[in-house]
């Protein structure tokens, strides 16, 4: 099964980027769009349509989340490699433009990237957790005319571009690099495509082969960055039980094929990101960013710095915070200090942040004090239940008649070495008409995950090379 990650990379990889004229100083950019966009509009499936309530909303919200937190509490294990320091020229920004995508089980964003020469244009769900990155495909087959005319999918054809360059199953690459998304055990001959063969947690399969590509980033002033030799899988064979609106999967892990291993190579080993409000109007966008954010000039007023737990410290892949504890209004509550400390002997404990993850789940220690406290905040207003069970839904929701964000205590996420994350209570009350409050329980120690929602409207940067974690309050636009 494919290991789940979070973002944590490694930045000591051959890779190159090829820049068109003026192309240096431009923004590159993937939008955060809301998944309600009209942009999706000429793309069948590929948009949930508009809630048709409060409470559809919701269940859109965290339905993926079940799958996708069993999976990375399976997942967290093996021991990660150390960020190496490298020398660069002169740094590059590549913001990337993201959208917020259906719950697939895998992430909730995607993004519109063009691979191959000539660049084709696909929609790319954005996995935080996985470190492959792939395209529904058609490879050499005899009759593709047809099958386009018959099919509303687009399909990556990588003998139709002239900058695809298999990958072997002999070279170093597939047999020690591409581990564990190879899974070929025999090389049957040199020139044998190297193959793979993915589950992920919401029981979806993905078979293929490896090879490397060109990817074509368009930037504000019509100038464009051409990405070299990134690693896509070829995907002839997906299995699964939902439906896949979207074209592929970019995989944003640790691994040497990771798609943001290449994009971080060219620039200042810092990534970082900003959420808008989930309820926010469809045409508001934000963006994934590979290079440091204030190159361009924008102040970055009271960010605050923490430690980053990397593979190599925690003996995990997933991307680990220094948690100390948990405040409402200031008032420390009383959680045992195992619940933030990760156990790689056990696998429980700690806390990771997640993107593809909707609502904040903690361990039962920690969800059971934290509801305890925030319940008689809202029993002045009326319960509601949702009658398809909570397990679609959170647990505890009320009609938001008569309700104020200022009637709510404030909420903090206390880290090691003092600096403290202070969420709105939009982000922990969520929903409109239906107002819940926005968490989930694990039984026992298991790790906590801290979700999108709570993370929203924060600039998080990610300084992978010195292992600190920035943030501070934007407006994301």
């Amino acid at each position: 099964m494919e290991r789940n990650m979070s973002l944590i990379f490694f930045l000591w990889l051959n890779g190159c980027f090829l820049f068109e004229a003026d192309a240096l100083q431009a923004n590159a950019k993937f939008k955060l769009i809301h998944r309600h966009s009209p942009e999706l509009g000429d793309h069948p499936n590929s948009t949930l349509g508009p809630p048709t309530n409060s409470w559809e909303r919701l269940r859109q919200l965290v339905h993926s989340d079940h799958v996708r937190s069993h999976t990375i509490q399976q997942t967290l294990g093996p021991p990660g490699r150390k960020i190496s320091e490298q020398t660069s020229s002169k740094p590059n920004l590549v913001e990337l433009s993201m959208r917020s995508a259906a719950d697939l089980g895998a992430g909730q964003y995607f993004i519109s990237m063009r691979i191959g020469t000539p660049p084709k244009k696909f929609l790319m769900l954005v996995d935080t957790g996985s470190v492959l990155t792939w395209i529904r495909c058609r490879n050499k087959c005899s009759d593709c005319s047809k099958e386009k005319e018959s099919s509303n999918m687009r399909f990556y054809h990588p003998d139709e571009s002239r900058t695809y360059r298999p990958i072997s199953c002999s070279s170093s690459f597939c047999t020690y690099d591409l581990v564990p998304s190879n899974t070929i055990e025999v090389c049957p001959k040199p020139d044998a495509p190297c193959r793979y063969d993915v589950q992920y947690g919401d029981g979806t399969r993905v078979v293929g082969t490896m090879g490397n590509d060109t990817v074509t980033i368009r930037m504000r002033g019509n100038h464009k960055l051409k990405l070299q030799n990134i690693t896509i899988g070829c995907s002839e064979e997906i299995i699964s039980n939902m439906d896949q609106p979207l074209d592929g999967l970019l995989g944003l892990g640790v691994e040497r094929q990771s798609f943001a291993v290449k994009a971080l190579k060219q620039t200042e080993k810092t990534l970082s990101y900003c959420l808008v409000d989930y309820l926010s109007p469809s045409n508001v966008v934000s963006y994934l960013v590979f290079g440091g954010v204030d190159n361009q000039g924008h102040q970055l007023p009271n960010m605050q710095v923490t430690d980053l737990l990397l593979g190599h410290r925690s003996w995990s892949t997933h991307y680990h915070l220094n948690v100390s504890g948990i405040s409402v209004d200031d008032k420390m509550l009383n959680i045992p200090s195992n619940v933030w400390l990760y156990d790689p002997s056990t696998r429980y404990g700690g806390v990771i942040l997640d993107t593809g993850s909707s609502l904040t789940a903690l361990a039962a220690p920690a969800y059971d004090k934290l509801i305890e406290v925030l319940l008689p905040w809202i029993t002045k207003f009326k319960k509601v239940i949702y009658e398809g069970g909570v397990s679609d839904v959170p647990e505890h929701c009320f009609n938001s008649t008569g309700y104020k964000e200022t009637m709510m205590p404030k909420l903090a996420i206390h880290f090691s070495n003092g600096a403290k994350f202070e969420p709105p209570v939009k982000n922990y009350v969520i929903g409109e008409d239906i107002k819940c409050l926005g968490f989930r329980r694990f039984d026992g120690l298991e790790t906590s995950i801290i979700g999108n929602i709570l993370q929203q409207n924060f600039l998080w940067e990610f300084d992978l090379l010195n292992e600190k974690l920035k943030f501070t309050p934007s407006t994301c636009v």
